[in-house]
């Protein structure tokens, strides 16, 4: 087998791959005996049947099994010889082969890119100084209430920062109901200036199974842009009428999210309080040395960091109609780019600093793991092997070692 490799870009090898005649019709001949003496065919006994016949009736079937079965094989044969470490499945781009001719074909594969790194250590990087108060404390409580907030039914009218579930019926200018333009179902916050601050004023003192004509002036970054900035008729049909309710900040409360107590919980957020330096120096040093690169990324890691972006809203989503793939596939793109260069990045400071995860450090994170689910170790593992996550858990430790290896050799300054 003959074969030489190109580059077209910095995370992409194409192989053109030729192997000899006499080597893949050695595949096919014992192809065909397999067959021959497997094979049924009318007017024939088996393991009777001629080869010229054999070949007319099968033969297509028989050199694509081959092809199928082969092709993976000379692959890995050439990746191992020419030191590809593919991160994606190969793309064959042309197969061309008649029996009795050598196998030519074309295949690209992905792979990570080199990187030429910059520097990374030594680097100044600021490390906020924090007193945490009993205010800071008070005010974490606060947005862990916001956070934890019910929603309940109100039985009198509407106030600012209510909540309404309604149907919104579009109107003419009259007042008169346009078919086909109802949104059923709708929940917002009076006050949140959704469609415009004209609409919350007007629904001030609804009830519910109340309906009211509201007229606004819609926002310039309404969705429509027909309709952006422009009047506008609604015929309200409230179905309710709601509060947010905040749980009161006691035991209980600590409880119901996982603390043993409140105190307990006001201790947890202090030490939450003074960690945020330490993380923030972190993120401003990996951010410093990602923003020194500029290099293209592979385009299959791309792909799947987007599509688990468009699961994930899929996921979280009722409507399905809602999700606008391609939408959300602009949107994040950037983001993507930055985290997979992230990624990149540590790992080629990682190999060139030999930095590894063993095994004991997998077993520690798993039994944590095991732990907070209250399953065993040994069904962890097990689960975490079938998905996939045993692997992003070493990844997730060795950049974890990298960024420790990163603080450990920058130059940190007190603020």
């Amino acid at each position: 087998m003959n074969y030489t490799v190109s580059e077209p870009k910095p995370w992409k090898r194409v192989l053109e791959i030729e192997v000899p005649s006499d080597a893949i019709q050695s595949e096919l001949n014992a192809a065909y005996a397999r067959y021959s003496r497997e094979v049924r065919l009318p007017g024939f006994r088996r393991g009777k049947v001629p080869l010229s016949v054999l070949k007319a009736r099968l033969g297509n079937e028989i050199r694509a099994e081959v092809l199928e079965k082969k092709i993976p094989e000379y692959l890995n044969s050439a990746h191992e010889k020419a030191d590809i470490k593919p991160i994606s499945q190969p793309v064959i781009e042309e197969i061309e082969f008649d029996e009795g001719q050598d196998l030519k074909l074309r295949a690209s594969v992905e792979v990570k890119p080199a990187i030429e790194l910059k520097q990374y250590k030594d680097l100044r990087v600021n490390r906020r100084t924090v007193n945490v108060t009993d205010e800071d404390i008070d005010q974490r409580l606060e947005g862990l209430r916001e956070r934890y907030a019910s929603v309940v039914n109100v039985d009198g009218a509407a106030e600012r920062d209510h909540f309404i579930r309604a149907d919104i019926q579009h109107a003419d200018n009259s007042g008169v109901p346009i078919i086909g333009r109802k949104e059923e179902n709708q929940f917002f916050q009076i006050g949140s200036g959704r469609l415009g601050e004209d609409f919350d004023t007007q629904l001030t003192g609804v009830r519910a199974d109340e309906d009211r004509t509201v007229r606004t002036t819609l926002p310039s970054d309404y969705p429509d842009e027909n309709m952006a900035g422009g009047e506008a008729c609604f015929i309200v049909s409230v179905r309710e009428v709601m509060e947010r309710q905040l749980p009161d900040a006691d035991d209980d409360f600590a409880v119901d999210i996982g603390m043993e107590s409140l105190d307990a919980l006001k201790q947890s957020i202090r030490e939450e309080i003074e960690r945020e330096p330490d993380r923030e120096l972190r993120n401003d040093l990996v951010t410093q040395i990602v923003e020194a690169h500029d290099f293209e990324v592979p385009e299959s890691m791309m792909t799947a960091y987007l599509d688990q972006v468009v699961a994930d809203a899929r996921r979280t989503t009722r409507d399905q109609d809602e999700v606008d793939e391609n939408a959300l596939r602009q949107q994040y793109r950037p983001v993507a780019n930055n985290q997979i260069m992230r990624h990149l990045i540590l790992d080629a400071i990682g190999e060139q600093e030999g930095l590894a995860v063993d095994q004991e450090e997998v077993d520690e994170r798993l039994e944590a793991v095991a732990a907070r689910g209250q399953a065993s170790v040994d069904q962890v593992r097990k689960l975490f092997r079938e998905n996939g996550r045993l692997e992003r858990i070493e990844a997730d430790l060795r950049e974890e070692k990298v960024v420790e290896f990163l603080v450990q050799h920058a130059d940190i300054q007190a603020e």
